[in-house]
């Protein structure tokens, strides 16, 4: 949903194409084709390009649209942060939904085992390790930046919009302020997904 966001901020005309979901996560032949690792997003350009990574399809719009403003500029001092905060949401985040997701796959153990529980813990200590980083209204501060989005998109995910609502305010505030976006609103309609509480 990320990737829908952005791609609708920048005014990309796209078509999404629905994966089935399996006892292994996604299951497409057309994703896989374009996408050995069938993993989403996985973006096909007209001319055949596949572009992959959420990060990568975010910078990717964000060069092509001048003002689309996802990263702050050069002069504003805040790149170092983005670019720290970006790394440690996909290098420490994410794999512990890659493991924690279908711990089976790594482990000899069943779909609720000790591999999901340590890393469903270890997920809530970073995400409190994030919570200590926030400036408002934005990650960032004043400046809205593609964190944001990150945020929004984390939230969704375990250990749930209540977790947040009590252990981590500040980044539950800044989903609930993209939640409220219109074109959030678009692709959580889209993607049947409920609002934020």
């Amino acid at each position: 949903m990320l990737a829908e966001i952005v791609l609708g901020m920048a005014g990309v005309r796209f078509r999404v194409q629905v994966a089935g979901w399996g006892d292994n996560g996604l299951e497409s032949d057309g994703l896989h084709a374009s996408n050995p690792l069938g993993q989403v997003p996985t973006l096909v350009f007209a001319n055949g390009t596949v572009l992959t990574e959420t990060a990568a399809i975010m910078l990717t719009i964000h060069d092509s649209r001048p003002g689309l403003e996802l990263v702050p500029t050069l002069d504003s001092g805040l790149r170092p942060s983005f670019w720290r905060w970006l790394m440690f949401i996909n290098a420490a985040i994410y794999p512990s939904f890659t493991y924690g997701d279908y711990p089976q796959k790594w482990a000899d153990q069943d779909q609720e085992g000790p591999l999901r529980t340590r890393t469903d813990q270890h997920r809530k200590r970073l995400m409190l390790h994030l919570e200590q980083q926030v400036s408002h209204p934005w990650f960032l501060g004043e400046t809205f930046s593609a964190l944001d989005l990150y945020i929004w998109m984390l939230i969704q995910w375990r250990p749930k919009p209540d977790w947040y609502q009590t252990h981590a305010p500040k980044l539950y505030t800044i989903a609930k302020r993209v939640d409220d976006l219109t074109v959030t609103k678009r692709v959580i309609a889209r993607n049947g997904v409920k609002p934020l509480p």
